[in-house]
């Protein structure tokens, strides 16, 4: 007859409880969890602010709205711009924050410290002690800067047509909501690591982390616009430039000659149709991108910093398995 084993009081107290995680993830996540709770913390309480902060617009939009375009723009100037735009500056460091430091620091840290020689000497792998690291990083990024568009979006997208004087193609819009954020983040978060394991210096790669965010705020604006037409209206030049439609943004504007050829804005600025004809101009022409073309065109922008950066993220672990850290 079998006898079943009680444990004693003590023995249970001395059980600890089970771990979510366990092995080298959870020592990542002690490593750095730091860093990892304190970016989990203000992406919380920067959600609880930005949900707040569209029950507030929403209260006053809807009356606003009731009383016409200037009670509207009256009322977003006392009470929707400012913090608005204290937002999307806040909204703008996230990818910083997550190259600066997250990134940069990953692995030069390790490398500085030494403990990349200790964990490497154990049964772990280097290559799976580096996936482990750059995963877990790259999947608190992700978690952040989701919870963050999705709180952001929600606030700017019932009065889309008052920040910015409505246009949404500006940096400060474009690449703040949506999917947008996710792939920007990891970007820098993969610019970082790459650099830090590249110079094995902490600081040094949090500096040119830094620098390649100022550069890309230069060099990223035509690639919000890849592989998206603009629409086209045309108007007889007695007529005058055409209308923007509603929540559209303008892109271009162009003079048409009687053979279809397109002239500079300026070849009939102020002139009159008959000074434009006798020119040979005989339209104007407007080049717009359109509210309902937003969505595709930052999907299509995503796609293409998300696999920019799985691409600099796997030449990092390559990098990483083959060569000294």
């Amino acid at each position: 007859m079998s006898t079943a084993v009680q444990e004693t009081p003590a023995a249970q107290a001395g059980k600890q409880p089970p771990r979510i995680l366990r092995g080298l993830p959870w020592l990542v996540w002690r490593q750095h969890r730091t860093a990892f709770v304190a970016c989990l913390l203000l992406t919380a309480a920067g959600c609880v602010h930005m949900l707040w902060q569209r029950h507030v617009t929403l209260g006053w939009l809807g009356p606003a709205r009731a009383h016409g375009p200037f009670k509207v723009v009256e009322a977003s100037g006392q009470a929707y711009a400012e913090s608005f735009q204290n937002a999307t500056s806040l909204m703008s460091l996230v990818p910083v924050v997550a190259g600066v430091l997250l990134g940069a620091p990953l692995i030069a840290g390790d490398r500085e410290r030494g403990t990349v020689q200790l964990v490497t000497t154990q049964s772990v792998t280097r290559g799976r002690w580096l996936a482990v690291k750059l995963g877990t990083a790259a999947l608190v990024t992700v978690v952040c800067a989701a919870a963050l568009s999705a709180a952001f979006t929600a606030w700017w997208e019932p009065a889309h047509d008052l920040f910015n004087a409505g246009d949404w193609s500006a940096g400060d819009i474009f690449d703040n909501t949506g999917p947008v954020p996710v792939p920007l983040a990891l970007l820098h978060f993969a610019v970082g690591a790459a650099l830090g394991t590249l110079l094995r210096r902490a600081v040094p790669a949090m500096v040119l982390t830094l620098g390649f965010s100022f550069a890309w705020e230069v060099l990223a604006g035509p690639l919000r616009r890849v592989f998206t037409q603009p629409r086209v209206l045309v108007n007889p030049v007695e007529e005058g430039q055409p209308g923007l439609p509603e929540g559209a943004v303008r892109f271009d504007n162009w003079t048409v000659d009687a053979h279809g050829g397109l002239h500079g804005f300026g070849e009939c600025f102020n002139g009159t149709p008959a000074e434009c004809r006798a020119k040979g101009i005989v339209a104007e022409r407007l080049e717009y991108f359109g509210y309902d073309q937003m969505p595709g065109m930052q999907w299509t922008y995503a796609a293409l910093v998300l696999a920019a950066a799985l691409a600099i993220l796997a030449l990092t672990l390559w990098w990483g398995r083959r060569r000294p850290l």
